[in-house]
């Protein structure tokens, strides 16, 4: 499963890359006529152009791309686009000239853009602050004070507003739009993605789940488990939640959780229209969690992931899992350890910084006790080679399937690990969280 996840993943990347753009690229070819240096910073303005409505898609996150290729690939291609596409973008402003009203929509689209890749690349995508540790803690009180959830992700929607601009910028330019091709072209691309983006916003009334807050408890100091019911949910949505899964929710009727947030579920029952989530009290957002009453109302867009899937479609089904947490990335892999301990052989690990954080001990020492094919194993700190050989044995390491959820820090370190015992990277898979 992971070899096909890997070439689906690739050509998702080709299709971005290469394919969207190409379209437009070759209209314009067709009917420029000008000096060689002007057409090429026009191609590369359509090219960024394409990007930045592709971005616009990704940002509805279409389920059906997400069960392919995970919402955190499409999201990883969605930073990676948005920075060559300003690239491109400036670029075509040095190599073309012109003045107005059709240089200053150009500008203003380019200057937006900038300052939210500049946000987002310390805000939100989680590239830098997951090596630079005092840029972390930094990062940590702006969010806190500043940047709060609702304010970082109206400040991302101003990529829409920068790529209405430049549509109005391209509009403006009348021998472009005279290229009867590119015209046809350019008009379709944009009013497909505009019209998929407006039905992403309005669709919001009937789409989402709605919930209620039947239970909330404290586990630690600061992690919470809430339990939420569904209710006016027909069932067929109910049946498209998986183990391993996360879902976005917010809560319309509390100032400060008004936008969507994701958090991973650690348990999800069907018959009773429930599931239960085990937030940490990180941000703005998830600090106020623990503060929420009984009753509650919440709403719900999911289910979203791609874990239950890579088992599901293992080759070799009696193949052993191993589960290897860190942390609070505990949360999606207890609920594959409670789908899959009474069918499959399971090694599970979890890694903690203090025995405080170990909340849900007696529930994976029940499932030990239970099913005679699941191990539970815990860790105070990191693992390191001698842990894991003493955890698991030399056969299990070179033949089992590893699904590993936490920091990135930790899975990027932890891949690395299993390499030097000698686990193959098809054989390592995890969801890459930065958002």
């Amino acid at each position: 499963m992971l070899k096909s996840h890997r070439y689906l993943l690739g050509l998702f990347w080709m299709l971005a890359i290469f394919i969207f753009p190409l379209p437009l690229i070759q209209a314009l070819a067709n009917g420029l006529t000008g000096p060689a240096i002007s057409n090429l910073g026009i191609q590369l303005g359509a090219i960024a152009y394409a990007w930045m409505l592709l971005i616009i898609f990704i940002s509805t996150k279409p389920k059906w791309l997400d069960r392919i290729i995970g919402l955190p690939s499409m999201y990883f291609l969605h930073g990676g686009l948005a920075i060559i596409m300003i690239v491109f973008a400036y670029v075509h402003k040095l190599m073309t000239s012109s003045n107005g009203l059709i240089k200053l929509t150009g500008d203003i689209g380019l200057w937006i853009l900038i300052g939210t890749a500049v946000y987002s690349i310390f805000f939100l995508s989680g590239w830098l602050t997951d090596r630079i540790h005092w840029l972390k803690i930094w990062i940590r009180f702006f969010e806190k004070h500043i940047f709060k959830h609702e304010v970082s992700v109206w400040l991302h929607r101003l990529n829409i507003l920068a790529t209405l601009f430049v549509f109005i910028h391209v509009l403006l330019i009348d021998y472009i739009m005279q290229i009867k091709g590119f015209a046809i072209l350019f008009y379709a691309y944009s009013l497909i993605v505009f019209a998929l983006y407006a039905y992403f916003l309005i669709s919001k009334t009937w789409r989402f789940n709605r919930a209620k807050v039947i239970d909330i408890r404290p586990l630690s100091a600061n992690m919470t488990q809430v339990t939420l019911k569904f209710s006016h949910t027909r069932a067929e949505k109910l049946k498209k939640y998986q183990a391993g899964d996360y879902l976005f929710i917010d809560f319309p009727n509390i100032e400060g959780m008004k936008e969507m947030h994701p958090f991973s579920f650690v348990d999800f029952d069907y018959e009773k229209r429930q599931v239960v989530l085990a937030i940490r009290a990180d941000g703005d957002f998830s600090h106020k969690i623990a503060k929420i009453t009984i009753g509650e109302s919440a709403r719900i867009d999911g289910p979203f992931g791609t874990l239950n899937n890579q088992i599901l479609n293992q080759d070799d089904k009696q193949q052993a899992l191993i589960l290897l947490a860190g942390g609070t990335g505990v949360v999606p892999l207890i609920s594959l350890a409670l789908a899959y301990a009474s069918k499959r052989e399971i090694y599970f690990i979890w890694t903690i910084s203090s025995e405080a954080d170990l909340v849900y001990r007696k529930l994976l020492l029940q499932l030990a006790d239970q099913w005679p094919n699941f191990y539970y194993f815990e860790s105070i700190h990191r693992l390191n080679l001698e842990k894991i050989s003493a955890i698991l044995p030399e056969t299990i390491i070179d033949q089992a399937y590893f699904l590993m959820s936490g920091s990135n820090k930790m899975m990027i370190g932890y891949r690395s690990l299993l390499a030097k015992f000698g686990v193959k990277a098809k054989n390592i898979y995890y969801e890459k969280f930065s958002f």
